[in-house]
């Protein structure tokens, strides 16, 4: 299993390569370029190299725009956002490219088959395993199977998974069965070819005319029947693509136009999403007090399905440096989810402003840890 650094915004701690500040959109879409992955039928998710992220974005962007001189060095500047764990960085041919904007380092055994508690994931770190950042085994339970190894770039091919969750599709059943009319049949015959060529441009996005076609579908779709979540949740996906159509607030307008409907329907899984992803747009650009306000919808929604929910509202609550409160969400996300969240808080720059409140949490669980184990011990008379 891999583990991805989040995103944060860059400090004084972290400068940015160009020499003019970049606008919170203009960073997080060189995030984007950099970290770009793939749909592979049959395998899962995998990270693309540098060279091939660059090529896709000077492909994707000749639609719409030129690839810019920010961006252009945002490849061959300084690295912003490194991190050595143990020393170890995890070999090309192991891994698909261990990245600029992140470090990702392979755990061969977590939580869940370890006896030891916190100190086996330590030992772990430098083992490397998986060709393959997230396998479709675990993919099928969408983001839920993955916990804490979801990336925030790669929820655009995970949701695809989501949507399979029992739940989503009978809201989809509910939603075709409105769609009776001559109009609304037409807006449902769109938004499916609008699918069918935003999956094709998963699996191969340096052919930007799927992203094209897709984009211009869903927008046939909506402009005949509003109403469809699922339309929406496409469309945000659209909008913070590193590509032609990039744009982070009108990706958060559909996210949150996906919520909406979703309630409409009485679809709680899918309006968690859309407030999920809506939450993150707002952090993206710096809104965090919106963003901590509609992760907490998301979590209201749906409290089990989605337990990055949970570790982003942790990490909002960080970057406002409110202790209490990150620490609170963090813990729910290592005690009901995956303990290996505490890893990924460590590797965190938004945790470096609660550092103190975060050690202390550190000490208190590897406390209990200790405690279970002496326990055990006890119960077989060692």
């Amino acid at each position: 299993m891999n583990l991805p650094v989040p995103y944060s915004h860059p400090t004084k701690a972290q400068p940015s390569p160009i020499q003019e500040e970049e606008t919170p959109a203009e960073d997080y879409f060189r995030y984007r370029v950099k970290n770009r992955f793939l749909s592979v039928l049959g395998l899962g998710i995998k990270k693309v190299s540098d060279d091939h992220a660059r090529k896709i974005a000077e492909v994707n962007l000749r639609i719409g725009k030129a690839l810019n001189d920010t961006m252009k060095q945002g490849f061959e500047g300084v690295q912003r956002h490194q991190a050595e764990i143990h020393g170890a960085l995890i070999d090309q041919t192991q891994v698909i490219q261990t990245g600029l904007d992140n470090i990702e380092f392979t755990l061969t055994k977590g939580f869940e088959s370890t006896k030891d508690g916190l100190e086996d994931v330590a030992h772990s770190v430098d083992q490397v395993g998986e060709q393959v950042l997230a396998s479709s085994e675990r993919l099928a339970k969408g983001i839920a199977g993955l916990k804490a190894a979801v990336d925030m770039g790669m929820v655009s091919i995970v949701s695809q998974f989501e949507l399979q969750r029992e739940a989503l599709q009978e809201g989809f059943q509910q939603l075709a069965s409105l769609m009776e009319n001559q109009r609304k049949t037409a807006a449902q015959e769109r938004y499916l070819d609008g699918k069918i060529e935003y999956e094709r441009y998963l699996a191969h996005p340096d052919e930007p005319q799927f992203l094209k076609d897709a984009h211009d579908y869903f927008h046939q779709s909506i402009k005949a029947y509003r109403g469809n979540p699922y339309c929406h949740l496409y469309l945000g996906h659209i909008y913070q693509e590193a590509a032609a159509y990039y744009n982070i607030t009108l990706a958060k307008e559909h996210y949150g136009l996906c919520a909406t409907y979703a309630k409409g329907m009485n679809n709680k899984g899918l309006a968690a999403l859309g407030y999920f992803l809506s939450a993150w747009m707002a952090y993206v650009e710096k809104s965090l007090e919106e963003a901590i306000q509609l992760g907490l919808k998301s979590i209201e929604y749906d409290p089990l399905g989605l337990p990055e929910a949970w570790y982003n509202l942790a990490k909002y609550y960080a970057a406002q440096q409110d202790g209490e409160s990150a620490i609170y969400y963090l813990d729910h996300a290592v005690c009901h989810f995956d303990p290996l969240y505490t890893l990924k808080a460590s590797l965190d720059p938004d945790f470096s402003s609660i550092k103190e409140d975060l050690d202390q949490y550190f000490i208190k669980i590897r406390d209990q840890e200790a405690k279970l184990l002496a326990e055990k011990m006890r119960n077989f008379g060692l």
